[in-house]
């Protein structure tokens, strides 16, 4: 059950925070377990060096990290397998049921988007650990912006 109550005022979050006991974790990344194969292992070389880059993993992330994997991979086959059957197939008594790897699925996804939101993988939860994010510099962007200005340049003078 969630919290009850009306949501606390922003001074009340202030004036309540947390005194932390100033140590700090070590920002490193953990070891590729050898129990990820496939999918897992590939979501994992994906996600790990983002998550190395931004600063947000430690090596104590980890057991959080194989669950988000495996559960990617688990959405992945659930995925291909559901698109294979279908999301209706017949019952024991030739009627159209709801596909069992359809709950599956669902599940697998819940598990997916709890463990992404604690990783920081969503943009919300990146926005909220002060993560910037930046567009990589793009040579065509700079070749337009230059014709724009040459542009402007010729409006003014002409």
């Amino acid at each position: 059950m969630g919290e009850r109550g009306p949501l606390p005022l922003p001074y009340a979050r202030r004036r309540n925070k947390r005194r932390t006991s100033g140590k700090a974790v070590t920002v490193a990344r953990p070891a590729l377990p050898k129990v990820l194969t496939g999918e897992a292992r590939a979501e994992w070389q994906r996600v790990v060096p983002e998550l190395e880059e931004a600063g947000v993993l430690a090596k104590i992330d980890r057991a959080v990290l194989v669950r988000y994997c495996v559960a990617w991979a688990d959405w992945c086959e659930l995925e291909s397998m559901l698109g294979k059957s279908g999301k209706l197939i017949r019952g024991q008594k030739g009627n159209l049921v709801r596909n069992p790897l359809w709950l599956m699925k669902r599940d697998a996804e819940q598990t997916v988007t709890e463990l992404s939101r604690q990783l920081g993988l969503t943009p919300i939860a990146r926005l909220r650990s002060g993560i910037a994010h930046e567009r990589p510099a793009d040579p065509e962007d700079e070749e337009r912006g230059i014709r724009v200005m040459e542009r402007y340049r010729k409006m003014v003078e002409g």
